[in-house]
């Protein structure tokens, strides 16, 4: 590709907090030609003024969630290839975008996605969600929960020292992708139809096409997902709360693409979570087959999990529906 346009869509709601970081990555990167629009939820601090110091386009985004911000920030794009950086996400090396571009040079590669990296300081939490994804997603996905481990599942296509590609229709179960922590994709896409309230389903309509998605395993990004414990279950109670409560988006949206056996483990997460013992024998056992050692923390960020989501439910069932915020 030739120097194309590269617009960098961030969705906001009340960021101030990790913005500047952020942006900050955006303007240190090599290559230039970027420009990069917020789609805010409405934010009442001061966040917008941080848009502001950085040149970035601002549109409002009146439905607040991410996913319809995404989705708006597509269509205010003027550039050839769309990226989706969230607030909590930085770019490891300055050289990422020039990396990416070069991915894109092959006119057959319609989407790419990074690797999720940690930091030292980043929580267990953190490091545990990038190295597998959520526990509830890592148990009804396994490894095709994270591109780390997409070679388990996937025929592999391609591989050379900036990307890999594999055919994601060769399993049944499909690879957990979502639009969101850096996923890019050229412009031909905005005139999609799409689900806007999910940013994994239209990922998972363009594997239905047979569009080549590449892991660009070359370059890092930094996702500064969870800070504490109390974050962590802030955010499973939300995610519990909107299943329980048949919201229209998230994996609600998107059970039509899950298989049987998927279906099935979505109602046994419950009770493997928080048996404790199975956790701690599935977590030795892939200590001894894959020695990734954030194995050792599966039982506890499980356990916490499983207990989120039954304290939603037992506080539905009572006719409890107060809102919960995941930040």
């Amino acid at each position: 590709m030739n120097n194309p346009l590269v617009s960098i869509i961030i969705p906001t709601r009340n960021s101030a907090q990790f913005l500047d970081t952020c942006l900050s990555s955006i303007k240190n990167q090599t290559y230039k030609k970027i420009e990069i629009i917020i789609s805010d939820g409405i934010s009442t601090d001061s966040t917008l003024s941080i848009a502001k110091k950085y040149k970035a386009r601002i549109v409002i985004n009146k439905k607040i969630l991410a996913e319809p911000g995404i989705n708006l920030g597509f269509h205010e794009a003027k550039g050839e290839i769309l990226i989706v950086v969230a607030i909590d996400n930085i770019f490891k090396e300055k050289t990422a975008i020039e990396k990416l571009i070069n991915v894109f040079c092959d006119k057959n590669i319609y989407a790419a996605f990074p690797k999720h990296d940690s930091a030292k300081e980043d929580t267990f939490f953190t490091k545990y969600i990038n190295t597998f994804t959520d526990p509830f997603s890592h148990f009804i996905y396994g490894y095709a929960a994270n591109a780390r481990t997409f070679n388990k599942v996937f025929k592999t296509l391609k591989h050379n020292n900036l990307y890999d590609l594999y055919d994601f229709n060769s399993s049944k179960i499909k690879p957990m992708l979502a639009l969101a922590q850096g996923f890019s994709i050229r412009k031909e896409f905005v005139e999609k139809k799409r689900n806007t309230m999910d940013d994994v389903e239209p990922v998972l309509n363009l594997i239905k096409e047979g569009k080549q998605i590449a892991y660009v395993h070359s370059i890092s990004l930094y996702h500064h997902t969870i800070r504490n414990v109390g974050h962590f279950i802030r955010k499973q109670r939300w995610a519990a709360k909107n299943v329980l409560m048949g919201e229209k988006f998230g994996i609600n949206s998107r059970s039509h693409t899950l298989t049987i056996e998927q279906k099935i483990k979505i109602c046994f997460y419950p009770v493997y979570s928080l048996s404790i013992i199975i956790p701690c024998i599935n977590a030795l056992f892939h200590i001894l087959k894959d020695g990734e050692k954030m194995w050792f923390f599966h039982p506890y960020i499980v356990f916490l999990s499983g207990a989120s989501i039954i304290y939603e439910y037992v506080k539905t069932k009572i006719g409890f529906t107060k809102a919960v915020s995941r930040l």
